[in-house]
Parts: C-alpha cells; sequence; structure tokens
C-alpha cells in the first residue's frame, strides 16, 4: 500500500509542476492583422477609334450610315479628352473610364443618307461617354486576378446633321439625347512574367438603350512599382433610339495607355 500511494504522490507532484510551469510560460505573441491593400490608380489614354453605325436627328429627317475610319476621324477631329481610374482597397474596388470625342465629317463616303433623293450629308457629332463600376476580386493569386464589375454608363450624344435634296434644298437638324445603362461584366489579368501582363475586359447592359457593350483586351508591362504602358484593342458598341433620334453606333479601333499608380 505504501508503495502505491508513493506512485500517486509522484503522479500528482509531477502534474502539479507541470501546471505550474505552464502558468509561468510566456503568452505567445499575438498573430497580426493582415491591412488590407490599398491601390490608386490613374491612365490617360489615346484611343485610335474609327466610328460606324447608324445616326438620326429627327422623324421627319432620313437617317445616314456612318463608315469613319480613325485616320478620317483624326483629319476632322474638333477635340478629345480619354482618362482611366481605379480605387482598390483589398477585393473591393471602383473603376471609372471617361470618354469625350468632338468630330465633323461632310465626305460623301462617311456619312451617306439611307433615302434615296437625299445627295449628301454632314454630320458633327459630340459624344460623352462615363463608366463606373464598383468590382470585387473574386479570385486573387500571384499569377492570376479575376473581377465581378457592375454599375453604369452614362451617354451624352449632341448630333448636328445637315441633308442636301438633290443638290438643291438643304435640311437641317439637331438634337442632344443623355441617358444611362447599367452594365455588368468580368475584368481579369493575367501575369507572364518580367513585368508582362495581359488584362482583358468585358461588359454588357441595357435600359434606356437597346443594347450596350464592350470589349478590351491590353497586353501590359510594368517598368517599376509606379509606372506602367498598356497597349491593346477596344470596341464599345451601344443601340439608342428615342422618338426620331437613333444612335446605333460602335467605336473600335487600337488603345494605349500609361498608369501611374499612387
Amino acid at each position: 500500500m505504501s508503495r502505491i500511494a508513493a506512485i500517486l504522490l509522484a503522479v500528482v507532484a509531477g502534474w502539479a509542476g507541470s501546471v505550474q510551469a505552464a502558468d509561468m510560460a510566456p503568452a505567445p505573441a499575438p498573430v497580426p492583422i493582415p491591412v488590407p491593400d490599398v491601390e490608386i490608380r490613374l491612365t490617360p489614354f489615346f484611343w485610335a477609334s474609327g466610328l460606324s453605325g447608324t445616326v438620326g436627328a429627327r422623324r421627319n429627317l432620313p437617317t445616314v450610315d456612318i463608315d469613319v475610319s480613325f485616320t478620317d476621324i483624326l483629319r476632322n477631329l474638333d477635340f478629345a479628352a480619354m482618362v482611366a481610374g481605379e480605387y482598390r482597397n483589398g477585393r473591393w474596388g471602383l473603376l471609372a473610364d471617361l470618354t469625350y470625342v468632338a468630330v465633323s465629317l461632310d465626305r460623301g463616303r462617311d456619312v451617306v443618307p439611307r433615302v434615296p433623293g437625299f445627295t449628301s450629308a454632314s454630320l458633327t457629332s459630340k459624344t460623352f461617354t462615363a463608366t463606373a463600376t464598383g468590382f470585387y476580386r473574386f479570385y486573387d493569386s500571384a499569377a492570376f486576378t479575376a473581377d465581378l464589375v457592375a454599375g453604369g454608363r452614362v451617354w451624352s450624344v449632341s448630333t448636328d446633321l445637315d441633308l442636301n435634296v438633290a443638290g438643291v434644298l438643304a435640311l437641317s437638324a439637331g438634337s442632344t439625347h443623355s441617358w444611362v445603362d447599367p452594365v455588368a461584366g468580368v475584368r481579369v489579368h493575367a501575369v507572364l512574367g518580367n513585368g508582362f501582363g495581359l488584362s482583358a475586359y468585358g461588359d454588357i447592359g441595357a435600359g434606356s438603350s437597346r443594347l450596350t457593350w464592350e470589349l478590351r483586351g491590353t497586353v501590359d508591362y510594368a517598368f517599376n512599382a509606379n509606372w506602367a504602358v498598356s497597349v491593346g484593342y477596344r470596341h464599345l458598341a451601344v443601340d439608342y433610339r428615342r422618338g426620331g433620334f437613333v444612335y446605333d453606333t460602335s467605336f473600335s479601333g487600337p488603345i494605349a495607355g500609361v498608369s501611374y499608380r499612387f
């Protein structure tokens, strides 16, 4: 019996010592909470876009077909401004893209009336588009990121259309319309290494217009943590009709931009 008691006393003493040692051990250091990465990026860009589609200014005048290359637009360009921006905090962020183009077209092969008897037409068009979306980064790795985007696209279009009937009678009409279309889409970016990457963006929407959609793809190169350039191709289309006003057009062409990350 005394031997069993001695064993029990030894076990109890060892347990008590381990408890005391555990009480004296330093508390583990708290695990730091990761701070979301914040990024602000500003990108002035140049879009060598052509213009094609159908435009109408008033119900009692015919629509005209437009098929203008970028070189023709550049030759008749009145003013243009283009800039994009991005704010990201962790997986959430905001995107903005603004484009303004004012152009005057009067060559017969660029603007063609769709009704016989109208021998020529000229068009002065001022187009402002602003796409603002929020995004959520649903996939994020060192080699690939993917974002869901949703927001709206604002259009403001002013057209002055001059039509000539049989080379004798001139008819003119002007109209300005503004509208907003909800849009949703996806943006992805793949890292190729050595500063190179591939980016793609696409959205689609409708609301005030029958349909609007955009596709954009670029090859990117980052010089350092702050400066980067991108070159690629962009296509933006819209089909809007209200009363006699028709703006069923698409802009497409090469795009190039320089980004600065704050």
